[in-house]
């Protein structure tokens, strides 16, 4: 769409935040159709303004240009993941400036969609910090290495030598099923997963010789056939927050040979220890409750120390984490169990009030997990419209309204309408998500001051409620 609005929105997170606040919901169908679009976002979504300058400086006619973050990352997703026709359509470029190597991917107009899908998709963007010194000509800092042995103290039972850092934590997915999945044989995902790790899922067996992804609901027995060489899941999964029984179904897809993948995101390495049940791959988007910042973005790997050969078949050095991401994350690194358990302890406190409110109609929080139940979680409005969700939304006073979680203070997001508007209502009722489903992240602000935030919402419900009534 030529004609859309370019607008300035307001961040969180700073200059290298990563959410923009949606106030409205309007905002969000605005920016889903791509009406009103902001300036700054996700960075996944929508490339960040040093990025976009990064790119418009490489502008070659009859191409789009998209900024990578290594010239490695961008060939091999130009060759591994690009569909034939976007491959044809398009070339990739190597650059180095002041020490700063980074890749191009040259497109044609008609094919650039395709490109962005899949250069998203696999979290391989330029990310903001490079981009700003690829600008200003500065040199990197000298790379250290204590970042992996800061989140192997953190996540028991893993090895800083076989503990693997990712430009994103979908960089970190991508590599790890690219890596596992052996010719011939396909995938098992177990419960819902994020949007864009599910289309990973299905792109691959598009690509390649895989078999079709089995998407299977959390049951109590799960059938695992022998064509599975790669189990995934989410501990717990988003963003209905189902705890699998992890330890059966890694005793089964073991039996078959199968490769274990967990994304542990939501969880931390403080609530779950998916090594103690034997998983044998365990990821975490670094951008969320690790940092808590809201101004990083990176991934980690951790290796099993009892499957090390697995580290052998994963690609990692084209995505690894850039130096400045580094020192941040060790950075919010250090604030990281104090603030965990500060939002796991109002997160119970906003469950409680949920259950028991009249505008609710179902709240899902873990259930399972070791140390307490975690920050997030999801709730259903009793009527399932756009109207009753507007009023709710548009009138709760939590400041931060928008995608992403993790983050130090409370976190709003109407995970459907974000992350599946497109998806008609059987694609979404087969994934058991209603379409104005609300998920929260809990922060560590007085429990109580986020509790009266969200009564504004639903005070406006029962107030419109009550204009009806006495226009009968």
């Amino acid at each position: 769409m030529n004609n859309k609005e370019i607008y300035t929105a307001e961040m969180v997170g700073g200059t290298h935040g990563l959410t923009c606040i949606f106030p409205r919901l309007r905002d969000i169908v605005d920016y889903e159709e791509q009406r009103r679009v902001p300036e700054q976002g996700y960075p996944r979504f929508i490339p960040h303004p040093f990025v976009v300058a990064v790119q418009e400086k490489h502008r070659k006619d009859g191409y789009e240009v998209i900024a990578i973050q290594t010239p490695e990352a961008a060939s091999f997703v130009h060759a591994n993941y690009f569909d034939s026709e976007t491959r044809d359509n398009s070339e990739v470029q190597s650059f180095e400036k002041s020490g700063n190597r980074y890749g191009l991917i040259n497109v044609r107009p008609e094919y650039a969609k395709s490109a962005r899908d899949s250069v998203t998709n696999a979290g391989v963007i330029l990310n903001s910090r490079k981009a700003q010194r690829i600008l200003g000509n500065r040199f990197p800092e000298e790379k250290t290495d204590e970042l992996p042995t800061l989140l192997s103290q953190l996540e028991r039972g893993s090895d800083p030598e076989l503990t693997f850092l990712y430009t994103s934590g979908m960089a970190a997915i991508f590599s790890a099923i690219d890596g596992c999945l052996r010719k011939g044989t396909g995938a098992l995902v177990v419960g819902n997963t994020y949007v864009d790790t599910r289309k990973i899922f299905q792109k691959l067996p598009e690509r390649f010789s895989f078999k079709p992804t089995i998407f299977r609901k959390n049951e109590s027995e799960i059938d695992i056939p022998d064509t599975i060489s790669v189990v995934f899941l989410e501990i717990p999964t988003n963003p209905l927050l189902e705890v699998v029984d992890l330890k059966s179904l890694i005793r089964q897809a073991h039996k078959k040979g199968a490769v274990v993948i967990v994304d542990s995101t939501i969880a931390t390495p403080f609530h779950f220890s998916p090594f103690d049940f034997d998983a044998d791959i365990i990821i975490h988007s670094t951008s969320k409750a690790l940092s808590g910042k809201n101004d990083h973005i990176g991934g980690v790997l951790f290796v099993n120390p009892h499957t090390p050969e697995l580290a052998q078949k994963i690609v990692h050095w084209p995505f690894e984490l850039d130096v400045d991401e580094r020192i941040v994350l060790a950075e919010n690194l250090k604030t990281f169990r104090g603030r965990i358990q500060k939002m796991e302890a109002n997160a119970e406190k906003i469950v409680e009030y949920l259950r028991h409110n009249a505008h609710v109609s179902k709240v899902y929080y873990p259930n399972g997990l070791k140390h307490g139940n975690g920050h997030v979680m999801s709730f259903e409005l009793q009527d399932d419209n756009y109207k009753v969700a507007e009023i709710f939304y548009d009138n709760c006073t939590i400041p931060i309204k928008g995608p992403s979680m993790g983050f130090h203070n409370t976190m709003l997001m109407p995970y459907s309408l974000i992350t599946h508007y497109h998806d008609n209502n059987v694609t979404l009722a087969d994934m058991g998500l209603k379409r104005y489903l609300m998920r929260l992240s809990a922060g560590t602000e007085d429990p109580d001051a986020i509790i009266r935030d969200l009564a504004s919402g639903f005070s406006a419900i029962a107030a419109q409620k009550s204009r009806i009534q006495d226009c009968l």
